[in-house]
């Protein structure tokens, strides 16, 4: 019944697995393949287009080359072609393809078979099949999908206890480098190549890391590409995930949250601006959330309550997208940086936040970790004029005094130093300095 889609995708069975030469290796395939021992299913999410697909198929390469796993105890099923259409809404057909890959390959009963599931949104109770074969077969999963649907109830429920899940972003600034062709690993190839580095921040400040962006050079067609994302992750991710009715509300909402990102909100004054109900927008945003489009910051306190009830401020998954629906941000270099390093501590899995001091002074970002304070980071593009940097200076060292935390970074354009006020050090670090640490 599926015996011909099967061999269409997995033509490794037969013949030697090829690689594309110009596929950039993602930072996260590490902390994947550390995991294909472990019991767990291994869940990659994160933005559609972000390159979940290309880190499942690295993840297919290690097994094979690396590992030296049979290709044939390995099944990977891109399950968003149209094959599968017209059996996406009843499960038992993921069995049946199951048991056709067993008997195809003649795989014997205790023999350890690896599956490869990618885009699993696209069947309808997925979860139903994966926690059935974890339970009772030697079955080694990895699934991707739209975080949209990986973090619903319903698997959250089905496979508790059962998944590590990794979030994939976009290409960070090391994956564009690279990319580019150009070395950065030591301190002596990112001097070598300061100038290019340079020149690439620039660049990746505007284009963002959209893996298909990134390669393709021509920027009307990639302007296009990004704004056809945007559409998609509301109309294909959002819309029919969490069945919302009124698709007017959500665009208008998304579309003045991306034109306000940095902005403090509260749900009420978005209620009165917007004329929607604040339990609306909260539950909207929070759907924007799950699809990984935009990121919502609370403001610091050590009372979770406080914390909850703050402001907020939002920020955008990438900046080539933010400049493809706000095209007023292309020149407003202070917020793309601001973007850009916020979306960076994601990455690095940092517990961040804003502050305000006692007197109204405000930190851009707070690194929160274990029961400290670890971090503080203003941003800001130009400190030549001397009164941005005193008041850049001055936030950072009243929140330092308040929160006890001596880590404190300036991060900027161009101005790469440490400097002694009143027995604290602020390190000033490019930007591009940063991001290669």
């Amino acid at each position: 019944m599926f015996e011909e889609v099967l061999l269409e995708q997995n033509p490794f069975w037969e013949e030697p697995l090829t690689i594309k030469e110009n596929l950039i290796v993602r930072s996260k395939l590490k902390t994947v393949t550390s995991a294909l021992d472990l019991r767990q299913i291994i869940v990659i999410t994160g933005i559609r287009r972000s390159g979940k697909s290309t880190l499942l198929k690295e993840s297919l390469n290690y097994l094979i080359n690396t590992k030296k796993i049979n290709p044939k105890n390995i099944l990977y099923l891109n399950l968003e072609s149209p094959h599968f259409e017209k059996y996406k809404n009843d499960p038992k057909y993921l069995d049946i393809i199951y048991k056709e890959f067993l008997e195809l390959n003649n795989i014997k009963k205790d023999t350890k078979r690896y599956l490869l599931l990618d885009e699993i949104q696209f069947f309808k109770n997925w979860q139903v099949f994966v926690k059935s074969r974890y339970e009772t077969d030697n079955v080694k999963f990895i699934i991707t999908g739209s975080n949209a649907w990986l973090l619903s109830q319903e698997f959250s429920t089905l496979l508790s206890g059962r998944s590590i899940s990794f979030t994939i972003f976009p290409f960070d600034f090391k994956e564009f480098l690279s990319y580019k062709g150009i070395p950065f690993s030591s301190n002596k190839e990112k001097i070598k190549n300061k100038l290019k580095i340079k020149k690439e921040i620039d660049n990746y400040l505007q284009e963002g890391g959209f893996p298909e962006i990134v390669i393709n050079k021509n920027k009307k067609i990639n302007k296009e590409l990004l704004f056809n994302y945007y559409k998609n992750i509301l109309y294909l991710d959002i819309v029919p995930r969490f069945n919302i009715k009124d698709t007017n509300i959500l665009e208008k909402l998304s579309n003045y949250l991306l034109n306000n990102i940095t902005h403090k909100y509260s749900y009420n004054k978005l209620s009165a601006h917007l004329g929607f109900s604040d339990k609306t927008i909260k539950e909207y945003i929070s759907n924007l959330e799950k699809s990984y489009l935009v990121f919502e910051l609370n403001k610091f306190d050590y009372s979770f309550k406080k914390q909850i009830n703050s402001l907020k401020k939002l920020y955008v998954i990438d900046n080539g997208l933010l400049n493809a629906i706000s095209f007023k941000f292309s020149k407003d270099l202070g917020k793309l940086y601001e973007n850009l390093v916020f979306i960076e501590l994601k990455r690095r899995n940092a517990d961040v936040y804003y502050y305000t001091t006692k007197s109204n002074l405000e930190v851009d970002f707070l690194v929160f970790e274990k029961t400290k304070v670890v971090s503080l980071i203003q941003v800001c593009y130009d400190l030549d004029n001397l009164n941005t940097l005193e008041r850049e200076t001055k936030s950072l060292m009243e929140a330092s005094k308040e929160l006890k935390c001596n880590n404190l970074i300036i991060i900027n354009n161009n101005l790469d130093k440490e400097e002694k006020i009143k027995n604290k050090t602020i390190k000033f670090v490019p930007l591009w300095k940063w991001l290669l640490e």
